[in-house]
């Protein structure tokens, strides 16, 4: 079989995921995948916000890709570098600033 192109869709704010604002974005399941694309979107209209990007290595060791990276008010973020992920692996948003309104955006191909 070949590669399958799929989007995966969140919004992060202060009361999704857990405590902190987390949400796992993308879970890797039982086969591969390659992230091509995240696309984070602050859309308040005039807060600052920050946010954090991870992989997590069976959801429990976890790697940052950004750490409180900084996202002003009505701007976009992209990051276009390619990301593995193995089976089990998840991607993880936080927006450590506790009150965000963050659309975030995933491309990838889930490689079978």
């Amino acid at each position: 079989m070949g590669d399958l192109l799929k989007v995966a869709f969140a919004t992060i704010t202060q009361a999704s995921g857990s405590a902190a604002g987390e949400d796992q974005v993308l879970v890797s399941a039982s086969v591969g995948c390659t992230v091509l694309s995240i696309s984070l979107c602050n859309t308040h209209a005039s807060n600052d916000e920050t946010f954090s990007v991870s992989v997590k290595d069976g959801n429990t060791t976890e790697y940052f890709l950004y750490h409180t990276q900084s996202l002003p008010a009505l701007s976009t973020f992209i990051h276009s570098d390619k990301i593995a992920l193995l089976p089990t692996d998840t991607l993880n948003v936080v927006s450590p600033s506790g009150s965000a309104d963050i659309d975030v955006i995933v491309t990838y191909l889930e490689q079978t």
